[in-house]
């Protein structure tokens, strides 16, 4: 379908046009009449298809707003920027590429499948007014859409220099979404910077900080894609529906073949809230899936007349407990979203404490807000940032009060549809007229994402108990997408991740082999013993029942070797167990018939040969006398010929044998050769790197002693400059000594007070001679 794959599909790493959402399709037939169906006739169709519906689950709306940079969002936002009459739905959309809206980004691509965006978008119209969706309804879902992108791309800052307060700093964007969607400039920035509270009894406004703010907008983008998702969904539905197009819409019964197309289980690097929900999704249809696998078994069993208690499987109910337990994941993560100031890593480390001792749950060792989960496909471990954000998206009051303000049809009138048609199924109650008042409710606590997500997987499983299933899996053989190619590794992972493994496990945990009884009698009678396992059927029992007796014995008697007790209970193994029309084998047992088999073909064979020749030799020899003249002389050339060839077969055992003890003498001597002159090659390699090293040490050798004699002559330099400047300081002291005695005698001729100056003069040179001494 071209409209739900533009809308609803987009691409990931794995696949270029990953569906995001789960769809069940019916296809609807006109069964015919009663007699029809009694009578049916090859030249007359008596089941014809009158039309489809299709229900869509669990959209990730989260990629509306955020996709990893080597993926893309929905195909539908950049067909629209990639059209070549793309201002035919918005003017201003003139010269807008990608990088102009922050939901897009930078696009890995613009082709899909080898077929160009602006290409798609063209056949995504041509399809739309297929369904009648043209003129005011098409411009309409286009401009919703045009609305989600220019949502990206309102920013805000604080109002006044209040962190607590927000206003709308992007005023040019924040201009064309209000025209976009018809309302009051002030009116959309009240409702988008402020929130309304309800309790029982009051009504406030409470300010919003600009990240507040700015969560609020895109959950409100991704609400108004949901819709507008749905929407489509719905048009789709009127055009296609066969209780509004078949036959007038006279008919209200159909016969029902449904198709359920939804992600598959998704393992990334980094696994977030999203993984966690399409996860969760895939084990409850493993269940099922298990479900019906175990129940096609026990049919079977129950039929052939063998008793299930043989039938052991794995479930994964313990996977199922872990995420929507009393204690669970779901409850605990609903919890914290209900807890003022909730945060990811007290959700993480409670849901630990609570489901410690689960054997599918584990703890990430380098991430407190990581932990892991053993799925039925494998472990996968998960990053806890963001979870609780991801599970309060709701859209508030205000916004959804803006909505209906909107001249756009899908935000005035269907933002609170959650139904996929828009006509009422037959069986539907109508609802009652007089209701008992409704309490006053709080606006504080809304239902959480996963909340919703739950009970709309309820409906998808409640409507898939009541078919008849049947399992298609899709298996991708190589990444380059290339013909005559497979990639074993990912192949077996996806046959894991799609529970073809299980499925077969559980099919084949009894008794893994099986044969038609009467197949068991054709291939194995050769190894029956009639005396030691006599057959329990009688001539007088129908075919079938003797043709089950007589495989008992069989097998009883083949199988004999294989026959064990168990060690715990100590009672015999069940190797194999004979059914009304088939028997069942135990991992091995058929193996080892198969293995056997030709062994008792062989006794009878050789038998049969006996005989035969016994009765061509006799007729050969009692013919005439010269039959048996010929005959003995053939007897004499065979006997001559078996001499003759058993000599030739000691000679050649001979000449083999002494051609091998030749040969390994010439080995033994090529290895000694070959030794020697490895062990040459390596001395001649020790030789050269010894001399290697001793030139490099005798070089560094030198240089040392070069260095030991420029160090010696800076010595004996350094310690003539110091000899020099102590003959000096002698000099000097000399001569202060000669000078202070002249002066000592003029000073014995002076007054006491002058030698008491000179006295102490004489001290200062003292200490000076001494110091420079």
């Amino acid at each position: 379908n071209p409209l739900l794959e533009a809308f609803g599909n987009a691409k990931t790493v794995r696949n270029d046009n990953s569906s995001r959402f789960g769809k069940y399709i019916q296809l609807q037939f006109d069964m015919g009449s009663k007699g029809d169906r009694e009578f049916r006739s090859r030249d007359k169709a008596t089941c014809v298809l009158a039309g489809s519906k299709a229900d869509a689950y669990l959209l990730e709306k989260n990629r509306v707003t955020s996709h990893e940079p080597e993926e893309r969002t929905y195909h539908i936002f950049y067909q629209i920027i990639a059209a070549r009459d793309k201002t035919t739905y918005w003017s201003k959309l003139a010269g807008a590429t990608n990088e102009s809206f922050r939901f897009i980004g930078t696009a890995p691509t613009d082709t899909i499948e080898k077929v160009k965006d602006v290409d798609h978008f063209d056949n995504t119209i041509k399809v739309l007014r297929e369904i009648g969706v043209d003129g005011e309804n098409l411009m309409t879902l286009m401009q919703a859409v045009i609305i989600v992108l220019q949502l990206g791309n309102i920013t805000y800052k604080p109002k006044g220099g209040d962190d607590d307060k927000s206003e709308v700093s992007s005023t040019k964007e924040f201009s064309d979404l209000c025209e976009l969607m018809g309302i009051d400039q002030v009116t959309l920035e009240i409702c988008f910077t402020e929130r309304t509270m309800k309790t029982r009894n009051e009504t406030y406004k409470v300010p919003l900080s600009p990240a507040v703010a700015k969560d609020a907008t895109e959950a409100f983008a991704r609400e108004i894609y949901a819709r507008a998702f749905l929407w489509l969904v719905r048009a789709i539905n009127d055009a296609t529906a066969a209780e509004l197009n078949y036959k007038s819409g006279t008919m209200t019964e159909f016969g029902i073949i449904g198709l359920l197309d939804i992600f598959g289980f998704e393992s990334f690097v980094r696994n977030r809230f999203e993984q966690l929900c399409i996860n969760y999704c895939n084990e409850k249809l493993q269940a099922k899936f298990t479900e019906d696998i175990f129940r096609s078994v026990q049919l079977e069993y129950e039929a052939e007349g063998i008793p299930l208690d043989e039938i052991t499987y794995d479930d994964n109910t313990d996977v199922l407990d872990l995420i929507e337990g009393k204690t669970g994941l779901l409850a605990m993560l609903n919890e914290e979203c209900v807890r003022p100031k909730g945060t990811d890593e007290a959700f993480v480390q409670k849901a630990l404490a609570a489901n410690k001792n689960s054997p599918c749950f584990f703890v990430n060792m380098t991430n407190r807000q990581g932990f892991g989960i053993h799925h039925y496909a494998g472990k996968v471990m998960y990053d806890g940032e963001g979870f609780v954000a991801s599970n309060q998206d709701t859209l508030p009051t205000d916004l959804s009060e803006a909505a209906l303000l909107s001249q756009n049809e899908i935000l005035a009138r269907h933002m609170s549809n959650d139904s996929c048609i828009n006509f009422k199924l037959s069986g539907d109650s109508e609802p009652a007229s007089r209701a008992a008042p409704k309490r006053a409710k709080s606006n504080l606590v809304a239902p959480t994402v996963w909340t919703k997500y739950k009970g709309q997987l309820s409906s998808l499983m409640t409507n898939l108990a009541k078919t008849n299933s049947r399992y298609i899996r899709c298996i991708k053989p190589n990444k380059p997408k290339k013909p005559v190619l497979m990639e074993h590794v990912s192949t077996i992972e996806q046959l894991r991740c799609a529970g073809v493994v299980a499925a077969v496990t559980l099919s084949r945990s009894a008794f893994p082999n099986r044969l038609e009884n009467s197949v068991v009698r054709f291939k194995f009678w050769q190894l029956w013993d009639k005396e030691k396992f006599p057959s329990k059927g009688t001539s007088s029992m129908p075919a079938p029942e003797k043709l089950k007796h007589d495989c008992h014995a069989i097998l009883s008697c083949a199988l004999a070797p294989l026959a064990e007790n168990d060690p715990k209970t100590g009672k015999p193994i069940t190797i194999f167990v004979c059914g009304k029309t088939r028997s069942y084998f135990k991992m091995g047992a058929l193996e080892f018939l198969e293995s056997h088999r030709s062994a008792g073909l062989e006794v009878h064979a050789i038998q049969m040969q006996r005989v035969a020749l016994n009765f061509l030799a006799r007729k050969k020899i009692h013919g005439s006398q010269k039959a048996r003249k010929t005959g003995v002389i053939m007897i004499q050339k065979w006997m001559k010929r078996m001499i003759a060839k058993l000599h030739a077969k000691k000679e050649v055992v001979k000449a083999r044998a002494e051609k091998e003890r030749m040969e390994a003498k010439r080995r033994k001597e090529q290895e000694e050769r070959d030794f020697h002159e490895r062990l040459e090659a390596e001395i001649a390699d020790m030789e050269y790197g010894a001399n290697k090293e001793y030139k490099k040490y005798e070089s560094r050798l030198e240089e040392l002693d070069g260095q030991l004699k420029e160090a010696k002559s800076r010595y004996e330099e350094r310690l003539e400059e110091a000899q020099e400047r102590i003959n000096s300081a002698k000099a000097e002291a000399e001569e202060l000594k000669l000078k202070l005695e002249t002066e000592l005698k003029f000073a014995a001729q002076e007054p006491a007070k002058l030698a008491a100056a000179q006295k102490t003069k004489l001290e200062e040179n003292a200490k000076l001679i001494a110091f420079l001494q």
